[in-house]
C-alpha cells in the first residue's frame, strides 16, 4: 500500500503483512470489507484472527459487518457475540459468554476453527480472565478438532497451568483433561502432559493441590473412556508420593 493509498484508507491500524494482504486484493477501504468474508480473509497471507477482530470491531462500530458465510457448520451472529464478549472488560458480559460458550461446546461443533486462532492467542492474553477462559474453551474444543491442530497447540495449553495467576492455572488444568476426548492418540499426549506436570510441580508452591487436581482430572478422563492405561499411570504417579497424608488423599480420588 503505497503512502497516498495509506492516507486515504479508512482501514484501522493492523500488521504490515495484513495491510499487505489486504492491498494484494484491491481492499483499501473498510466498506469494501462488507463484501467479504471472514474465511475469505483467512485465507489471505498474512491475514490471521487479530486482523480479522480489530477489522470486525472497527466494522461493527460502523454499523456493519463482513459479508455472511454461507458454509455450513459457520458460527451463528449470537456465538460471534459470545467470543467477542469473552475480552469484554465488563465483567457481567464476559461471564455471560463464558457460560454460553462451554455449553455450546460441550459437544462437537461445526464451527471450532472460526475460534481457533483467536483461543490460542487468549492464552497469553494480559487479562488472566481471558487466559482462563480461553484455555477452558480449547479444551473443549478438542473433540471438535479433525484436523488435529491440538497437536500442535496443545504445549501452549499446557502451559497455562503453570499461569502467574494460580487461580488461572487452576481452572486450565482442571479442563484439560478434556482434550482427551478427541481420540486414542490425544488421550496419550494428555497423559503424558499431566505426567510431566506431576513430576515437575512437587517444587511449586502448590504443588501438592496441583497433584490433586491432576489425578482428578485423569479420573475423570478414565470414567469417559474406561482406559485401563489411563487408571494404570494415575496409580502408578500416586506412588511416587513420599508423604503419606497426601498420598492417602490422592488414592481417595481412585476409591470414591
Amino acid at each position: 500500500m503505497t503512502k497516498d493509498s495509506q492516507d486515504k484508507s479508512d482501514l484501522p491500524k493492523i500488521g504490515a503483512p495484513a495491510q499487505r494482504a489486504l492491498a494484494s486484493v484491491g481492499i483499501t477501504t473498510l466498506k469494501q470489507l462488507t463484501a467479504v468474508t471472514e474465511e475469505e480473509l483467512l485465507q489471505l497471507h498474512g491475514i490471521g484472527q487479530k486482523a480479522v477482530r480489530i477489522l470486525r470491531e472497527d466494522l461493527k462500530s460502523k454499523g456493519w459487518s463482513f459479508r455472511k458465510s454461507t458454509k455450513s457448520g459457520t458460527m451463528d451472529k449470537t456465538i460471534r457475540t459470545h467470543f467477542d464478549n469473552i475480552r469484554s472488560e465488563d465483567g457481567e458480559s464476559q461471564n455471560k459468554a463464558y457460560y454460553a460458550l462451554m455449553e455450546k461446546t460441550e459437544k462437537p461443533v461445526g464451527w471450532a476453527y472460526e475460534a481457533w486462532d483467536e483461543l490460542v492467542e487468549g492464552l497469553t492474553h494480559k487479562d488472566n480472565h481471558v487466559r482462563a477462559i480461553s484455555s477452558q474453551l480449547l479444551a473443549n474444543l478438542a473433540k471438535s478438532d479433525p484436523k488435529g491442530r491440538m497437536f500442535k497447540d496443545f504445549d501452549k495449553l499446557l502451559n497455562v497451568t503453570k499461569d502467574e495467576k494460580f487461580v488461572t492455572a487452576r481452572h486450565c488444568l482442571q479442563s484439560i483433561w478434556k482434550v482427551g476426548l478427541g481420540g486414542k492418540n490425544q488421550q496419550v499426549m494428555v497423559v503424558k502432559g499431566l505426567e510431566k506436570r506431576y513430576q515437575e510441580c512437587v517444587e511449586e508452591k502448590n504443588g501438592s493441590l496441583i497433584r490433586y487436581d491432576i489425578l482428578v482430572g485423569l479420573k475423570n478422563l478414565f470414567e469417559a473412556t474406561t482406559s485401563s492405561e489411563i487408571k494404570e499411570k494415575a496409580l502408578g504417579l500416586i506412588e511416587l508420593e513420599k508423604d503419606m497424608k497426601y498420598k492417602k488423599k490422592y488414592a481417595g480420588v481412585w476409591t470414591k
